[in-house]
């Protein structure tokens, strides 16, 4: 068996995390959200969300996974199996750690490559020119076409799909070190150049106008407190933008060394992200709508979603400044280094399944699980419906769920004396024991609160949905998850 890898060093680790948890949820999906909920009636329940949830379960997520990983563990299937000696029947609970990073990344690598395809076109002065900027639908009805065109998918979507999957798998293959460490090493610094200047373009719009849409952000809005749909919604992008629940920061953190300082680690984490989020993401799509389109424009785009924000709104406005192009360019590529480091990192749990659980060679399972994304990628391509039924279950329902196990299970059934142990040993910082028991208890009650509200809201809504595409998404679904809990009950090991 090959020896297991390590972070090359604490930079490269910071970065890699960062990567993991910086991706498209931060520069199209929260903006969408922000504008559709209210701006700062929003950030308010956000803010909550962040330490009532994020954090609480960011420093859990690095915590059970240098536990494991000292024992050779990196999929939750592993993890799960560390620290209930080896049952199967928590090796088979830990499959939802595997599936969920996995469904997503079959749909989220397509969207991916439309980034890489929308940059390369830009460059190339492919995109098409606005139409008359007094109105956002003539604005952007060029756009909305070439968007419609491309992701039929067209020829040029599935070129670009191609070498898509043909880097990840690339990358994936050299390793964490040599291949994702670097990545994360060269991409972020890159991302946050690019996502700085583009901020200052973005509030610069129009004499300075996009900082009254900052301020639509960030201006205090009590009114929305008591409507939990909103609530919901902050949770969810918590979620999404700090990559919880999906294992897949917890197979990162089964690669750091055993004295390796996890509650820094986290902590920066969700620092860095935080930053790309708020303070990037905030200030680029958003002001730059306000600037161009009004105030009246904003709820109006966010309603008609977050492709139609990243794809179709930003480059009918970039397109109308002066090097366009260049500045277009610029907004997919950021987006396109957002979203590999992601799905690098949502790909390497079904890596580390099949290396450290089958004992398969790197390049084994490497090639196994990118077969398996192909597969997946080529059905969010082809199949209609497949993108957004995947992401309601593996993206909504199968996260609550994961979420309230990894608590109970790491947290309680594991026992709070032996987890605080781990919560205190090599960190700069002694959290106090009665901090851990509130935010951990708080954190499973808001994780239930939020299950109920969303479940009679939005459940039944997509349970009478059924056709034949339907069908294709949810039989994937459940392929997937047997496959996942076949490999982890064979190769379950002798109890520690």
């Amino acid at each position: 068996m090959e020896k297991r890898e390590v972070w090359a060093s604490r930079i490269g680790l910071i970065l890699a995390a960062a990567g993991n948890a910086i991706g498209l949820g931060n520069l199209l999906r929260f903006p969408s959200k922000v504008a559709l909920y209210g701006g700062g009636a929003f950030m308010i329940p956000y803010f909550i969300s962040l330490f009532l949830l994020g954090i609480p379960l960011m420093i859990l997520e690095w915590i059970i996974g240098r536990y494991a990983g000292q024992k050779g563990h990196g999929s939750m299937v592993g993890i799960m199996g560390a620290f209930f000696n080896q049952s199967k029947i928590a090796r088979s609970i830990g499959t939802f750690g595997v599936a969920i990073p996995f469904l997503i990344v079959c749909y989220y690598i397509y969207i991916e490559s439309w980034t890489l395809g929308f940059a390369v076109m830009a460059i190339l002065h492919k995109m098409p020119s606005p139409g008359h900027l007094a109105s956002s639908e003539s604005a952007m009805r060029p756009f909305l076409h070439f968007f419609k065109t491309y992701t039929t998918p067209s020829i040029w979507a599935v070129v670009f799909l191609v070498i898509t999957l043909a880097l990840n798998w690339y990358l994936l293959l050299r390793g964490i070190t040599k291949g994702i460490e670097i990545t994360a090493k060269i991409g972020i610094p890159c991302l946050l150049l690019m996502g700085i200047f583009l901020s200052f373009v973005s509030l610069g719009m129009n004499h300075w106008k996009g900082l009254q849409g900052l301020y639509f952000i960030f201006k205090p809005n009590f009114s929305k407190l008591s409507d939990m749909q909103v609530w919901v919604e902050a949770a969810g992008q918590i979620f999404f933008t700090l990559s919880l629940a999906m294992g897949a920061i917890a197979t990162y953190a089964s690669y750091v060394k055993p004295n390796e300082d996890v509650l820094k680690t986290g902590l920066y984490t969700a620092g860095l992200n935080e930053f790309v989020e708020v303070f990037i993401g905030g200030s680029i799509a958003i002001p730059a709508a306000f600037a161009i389109f009004g105030a009246a424009s904003i709820p109006v785009l966010a309603k008609q979603g977050t492709f139609r924000l990243g794809f179709i709104s930003m480059p009918a406005i970039l397109m109308s400044l002066p090097y366009g192009s260049i500045l277009c360019f610029m907004w997919f590529a950021l987006l396109f280094i957002a979203a590999l480091t992601s799905s690098l990192a949502l790909i390497q749990p079904m890596v580390a399944l099949f290396e450290d659980e089958a004992k398969m060679s790197h390049s084994s399972a490497v090639n196994i699980s990118m077969i398996l994304v192909t597969i997946g990628a080529c059905l969010s391509a082809w199949i209609p419906g497949f993108i957004d039924d995947v992401d309601f279950w593996a993206g909504t329902l199968f996260l609550l769920i994961s979420a309230f196990i990894e608590i109970i299970a790491f947290v309680w059934l594991f026992g709070f004396n032996n987890f605080y142990k781990e919560l205190t040993r090599d960190v700069f910082f002694k959290i106090p024991k009665s901090w851990a028991v509130i935010a951990y208890t708080a954190s499973i009650v808001f994780i239930a609160v939020l299950f109920y509200f969303w479940a009679i809201s939005k459940l039944p809504v997509f349970l009478k949905q059924t056709n034949v595409y339907l069908l294709v998404s949810r039989g994937f679904i459940l392929f997937t998850i047997l496959l996942l809990v076949g490999v982890a009950i064979k190769t379950s090991p002798q109890k520690e």
